[in-house]
């Protein structure tokens, strides 16, 4: 179809013709991105050129596609005004086919007037002999001629006007036969006799009708038979799934009646058992508090190594990279050291803390693990007990003792191991106390006899013991001192 001056064949073969150009543009392009270095070189050369022939024939494309979308924009707009004259030629067919009816009525009524017209014209035309010498002889009725003369002008003048309408009509008419062709069909006679029918519109849109309504019955056909199918398959599932409900149905009852009968043989035990997982869960959480005590205390052992080999780093500093001499060195430790027990003396109340946690968390542990072993064992044991003869004495007495004894050992509780909470973990602490408790254990022994004369003996001795100690570091720092002096004096 061609619209605004625009065939869509020749559209097409633009696209295809622009399409295959741009093709080739770009297969040119890969072929020389390929090509051997010289030729490389030369399309280096020539790329502006190129560059701008692609840039031109780019802007030519968009000029192009841009001027036949303005086409297809108008083209689509020709077509709703073409659907919106064919409706308008719909409605005037109709309009038409009730002035045909009007005006063939109105044709057979001016076919009468006419006869009747031309009946009284030639009664004039053969009583105008009769009329004009009635005239000549008499002069008295000149009005009456006049009014015939205007009454034959009349008729002349709807004479022509009906024959005007009859070509107008006949010309309509002839419009309408091609119409009602066009869309009942006609039977076309050739010349041997033969008469072929030709389809028109109505005969078209039966044919349409005919395919739809054959097409919905067969339609029809299939959604029964696939309605049927699904109804079958749906009640055999149904059944299905009724039946293994109702195993189902008949398995839970009695696995009801087991879980039933255990719980009910179990119902001595749920104490022990709530007991027994109370027990685990604390073992647990002093198990992960054993971990993290564990931790400490190896951090804490790191920082005490560290800190204790300061004073060896810094004497082989002093000796290798200082060049001291090694007596010296030896002289200035004892006051390295004690300068360091600021930081030795932290680490070394963290080590002790976690130590002391560490031994009590391994003991809760197993003072609950002990508790959990026996609310678990309690259950089997309650078992065992009523297995017995009711009639057996030794049976209530069984069941008194187990009862007594899972109550004593739950009455037992394991924050006694928790001694000496509201004290200090300081190691210095400690010392003093335990200096205190010494003091308090020698005077108390003191009143013992025999044992002051002990003590003062272990005294003197130790006392004794202490200055020959001194004594021997002194000789040895005067000995130092008197190989130090000829090696100065030799020096100066």
């Amino acid at each position: 179809m061609a619209l605004l001056g625009v065939d869509q064949k020749v559209f097409d073969t633009f696209r295809s013709d622009v399409e295959q150009k741009l093709e080739t543009l770009r297969q040119e392009i890969r072929t020389r991105a390929t090509d051997s270095e010289e030729i490389a070189n030369k399309a280096a050369k020539n790329s502006k050129a190129i560059e701008e022939q692609i840039l031109a024939t780019k802007a030519n494309i968009d000029t192009a596609l841009t001027e036949l979308a303005a086409c297809n924009t108008e083209a689509k707009a020709e077509l709703v005004e073409t659907r919106k004259t064919r409706a308008l030629i719909e409605q005037d067919k109709a309009l038409t086919e009730s002035i045909i009816t009007s005006n063939q009525a109105a044709y057979a009524a001016l076919l009468n007037t006419k006869e009747l017209a031309e009946t009284q014209a030639s009664e004039v035309t053969a009583n105008y002999t009769v009329i004009k010498t009635a005239l000549v002889e008499s002069q008295k009725l000149p009005e009456q001629v006049e009014i015939t003369k205007t009454l034959l002008t009349n008729s002349k003048t709807l004479s022509e006007s009906m024959d005007s309408l009859l070509s107008h009509s006949m010309k309509r008419k002839s419009e309408i036969d091609e119409l009602h062709k066009e869309i009942l069909g006609a039977e076309i006679k050739s010349s041997d006799g033969t008469t072929a029918r030709t389809d028109g519109l109505i005969d078209e849109l039966q044919t349409a009708y005919d395919g739809i309504e054959k097409a919905t019955l067969e339609l029809n056909d299939k959604v029964k038979s696939l309605t049927d199918t699904i109804t079958e398959k749906h009640e055999t599932k149904l059944k299905q799934n009724n039946d293994i409900f109702e195993e189902l149905i008949n398995k839970s009852d009695s696995r009801i009646a087991a879980i039933n009968a255990q719980l009910t043989g179990l119902l001595p035990g749920a104490m022990a058992e709530g007991l027994s997982a109370a027990y685990e869960k604390k073992k647990d959480d002093e198990i992960l508090s054993q971990v993290k005590y564990e931790k400490s205390f190896a951090i804490a052992i790191a920082l005490m190594v560290a800190v204790s080999l300061i004073p060896f780093f810094v004497d082989i500093y002093l000796l290798g990279w200082k060049g001291s001499d090694l007596v010296q060195v030896i002289k200035d430790t004892p006051s390295l050291i004690v300068s360091i027990l600021p930081l030795y003396f932290p680490v070394l109340w963290f080590a002790y803390s976690s130590n002391k946690k560490l031994n009590l968390s391994k003991r809760l542990i197993e003072e609950y693990t002990h508790k959990a072993v026996l609310g678990k064992t309690f259950s089997g044991l309650s078992n065992q007990i009523e297995s017995l003869p009711r009639d057996n004495l030794v049976r209530d007495e069984l069941r008194t003792r187990l009862l007594f004894n899972l109550l004593q050992v739950s009455s037992e509780n394991p924050g006694k191991l928790i001694t000496d909470y509201n004290k200090s973990d300081h190691p210095l602490m400690d010392a003093l106390e335990n200096s205190a408790k010494l003091s308090d254990s020698m005077e108390a022994l003191s009143k013992i006899p025999g044992f002051s004369a002990i003590s003062k003996k272990l005294g003197e001795t130790a006392e004794r013991i202490l200055k020959a100690e001194n004594q021997k570091v002194e000789n040895g720092l005067a000995a130092q001192d008197a190989i130090e002096e000829p090696a100065t004096k030799a020096s100066i």
